[in-house]
């Protein structure tokens, strides 16, 4: 075995050339598969409330209970509304209305998560001059939200009636995103993982994704107790789908277990499903401590005569670090020694072979 060893060297402008390398982004846009995104009807079998009702018959969980035989009416009046609590924040796209004879001319569809409809007054969708027939099923109103609307309770607030009597609904449908993994509003979707030739490859996306604050990628050999590996920032894309990609280069031979841990800006965490691969082939690169402390250990092999480069990159894009090596036979062992310049913080490692490139997120403490 080789041992290299080096320190940090004073900032030339050739070393800037050997260095000057294109920071890597360990999330990058992929075309790898994903699962569709599905609107489904959210409100169904939620509780629901109203301002009346003109009979006990009428109550309001008819409107939410998937039966178009049963209906919510509510007593004679312009100012009556419906409510369905959807138990919690889901992306949603439309509300849809199955009105009987008594149908709404004048309506606002509100929003809420705190339940007192003032706190996302500006989501609001006001129906005007709603003109429907007069049989029992009246007309269908389809309500478009304005894009990125997340909310837990859904109100039709009564303005005017078309009729003398009051508001009756057949069905009050909410049609919204349910994040499976449990990440709202971060929605993961679709994460799969994959051995490569290098490295096992992890693929996901988001179907929204709102103050993300990134995912840590942990893996783990028996499923149940795992260790960060990598950092990946959010994108916070907002409803437009996001997809990230990150190569583990470090995955022991045989099972590996993955899993994301999501990080909200407040601090809050929640967990992806839990997915496997099974590693058949050695890998060719590895790095310890993790976090560094005093130094970095990067273990390589290569094809005997193989030219490689290790670099080191700051957050701000900066080499910290740059060193050029040619394989010999045997693993090689490069052992890069912290200064006083390697400030705390996250940094990015780049080891580029003849065929191959790895990269990582690494941690100084």
């Amino acid at each position: 075995m080789k041992t290299l060893t080096a320190t940090l060297k004073l900032i030339t402008p050739a070393f800037l050339a050997l260095c000057m390398l294109q920071l890597p982004a360990l999330a990058q846009t992929t075309g790898a598969s994903i699962v569709p995104v599905t609107y489904t009807n959210v409100a169904l079998g939620k509780a629901a409330s109203a301002s009346s009702y003109d009979d006990p018959l009428h109550a309001a969980s008819n409107a939410i209970d998937g039966n178009k035989n049963t209906r919510y009416a509510s007593s004679y009046d312009d100012r009556q509304w419906l409510s369905v609590d959807l138990g919690k924040p889901y992306l949603i796209s439309q509300v849809i209305l199955i009105w009987e004879t008594a149908y709404g001319k004048d309506y606002d569809i509100q929003f809420s998560n705190d339940g007192t409809f003032t706190d996302l007054h500006i989501d609001s969708v006001q129906q005007r001059n709603r003109v429907h027939s007069n049989s029992s099923v009246a007309g269908i109103d389809t309500i478009k939200t304005k894009a990125g609307t997340i909310a837990r309770y859904v109100r039709m607030k009564g303005v005017r009636r078309a009729t003398g009597k009051g508001y009756s609904i057949w069905e009050m449908q909410v049609l919204g995103i349910t994040a499976a993994t449990g990440l709202f509003p971060v929605s993961v979707t679709g994460f799969s993982v994959a051995q490569t030739a290098n490295a096992v490859q992890l693929d996901w996306s988001t179907i929204t994704e709102f103050n993300n604050a990134g995912f840590t990628i942990e893996r783990s050999n028996d499923g149940i107790n795992f260790t960060a590996v990598s950092f990946v920032p959010g994108r916070n894309g907002g409803t437009v789908m996001s997809n990230y990609k990150y190569a583990d280069p470090q995955a022991a031979g045989g099972k590996n277990y993955y899993r994301l841990k999501q990080t909200w800006n407040d601090g809050r965490i929640g967990y992806s499903q839990v997915v496997l691969v099974v590693a058949t082939a050695a890998n060719t690169i590895a790095t310890y401590p993790v976090p560094v402390k005093d130094h970095l250990v990067v273990e390589y092999k290569g094809t005997a005569g193989e030219n490689v480069t290790i670099s080191l990159f700051n957050a701000n894009g900066f080499p910290v670090y740059c060193s050029k090596f040619q394989v010999q036979a045997g693993q090689q062992t490069i052992v890069i020694s912290r200064t006083s310049t390697m400030t705390n913080g996250g940094y990015f490692l780049t080891v580029n072979g003849a065929s191959k490139t790895y990269q990582q997120h690494i941690i100084l403490q």
